[in-house]
């Protein structure tokens, strides 16, 4: 931290530095606990806190685009390798309407799409995931992670960024 500090300093110099020894007798006097965002709040010299949630939400960025153009391992299947780099179907950000992070409904389960099944003859199915990075999966099936778009429903469209 001492190299952060020094360069905050010298980037601006009009800047105040605190201290751990400062902050926690002031947190302790207005009655919050030891977190991050508490501690923002003694350094902003908040004086009187009328109202202290203990929830709190959380943000993810994820990648809109994978990063793999190709296989080196040719999927179930295929018999040759992917030596010309082609990108491959599920190699794409959105299909049908639907985008990767897209928060969807499947049944009574809610989750985000993850990927798309690669291939023609499954052009309208995605890989969707749930809250703690479980598949989730067709109802009675056990093997198989690909959901039919036409049973999912768009909550909405995160653009890059998951609020969990």
């Amino acid at each position: 931290m001492n190299i952060v500090r020094k360069r905050t300093l010298g980037r601006y110099p009009n800047a105040n530095i605190t201290y751990g020894s400062i902050t926690t007798p002031k947190r302790k006097e207005i009655g919050l606990d030891k977190t991050h965002y508490n501690d923002a709040i003694v350094i902003s010299g908040i004086e009187n806190i009328k109202e202290n949630p203990n929830s709190y939400f959380y943000y993810k960025q994820f990648r809109k685009k994978k990063r793999s153009l190709h296989e080196s391992i040719p999927r179930k299947g295929l018999k040759t390798k992917n030596v010309l780099a082609t990108r491959n179907l599920k190699n794409v950000k959105y299909r049908n309407g639907f985008h990767l992070g897209d928060k969807v409904q499947y049944e009574y389960q809610i989750g985000w799409v993850y990927g798309f099944a690669g291939g023609e003859q499954y052009g309208k199915e995605c890989v969707v995931r749930d809250i703690n990075g479980n598949y989730i999966r067709k109802i009675g099936r056990k093997t198989s992670v690909t959901i039919n778009t036409n049973s999912l429903k768009v909550l909405n469209h995160n653009n890059g960024w998951i609020y969990i």
